[in-house]
């Protein structure tokens, strides 16, 4: 299962970036560095869920991102999300939102 996973994992990487939602970039997680705009589908504790333009939905692990950076977000809100793909999702290390 866990194999699965991540080869769903890559695979969504790289529909991403084949795409073009999707830029490398560096940054301090471990994993392949990406970098993506998109909406916010909600968000419980430390977990985000997002959509992009595509209609893909993407699991983001917020554990390394400042709070302040993400706590006054709601559904619907344009975010580009930074970080890098580990353990079946994005552990993102920045949320950057594009509306007030």
């Amino acid at each position: 299962m866990r194999g699965t996973l991540r080869k769903l994992s890559l695979a969504l990487i790289a529909a991403l970036a084949f795409s073009g939602a999707v830029s490398t970039e560096s940054c301090a997680a471990d994993g392949a560095p990406v970098r993506f705009g998109a909406r916010v589908t909600w968000i419980a504790a430390e977990t985000m869920v997002v959509s992009t333009d595509d209609g893909l939905a993407v699991s983001v692990d917020l554990s390394q991102v400042a709070q302040d950076e993400y706590q006054r977000l709601a559904a619907g809100a344009y975010v580009i999300v930074t970080g890098a793909l580990g353990g079946g999702r994005i552990l993102a290390t920045s949320i950057e939102a594009l509306e007030p």
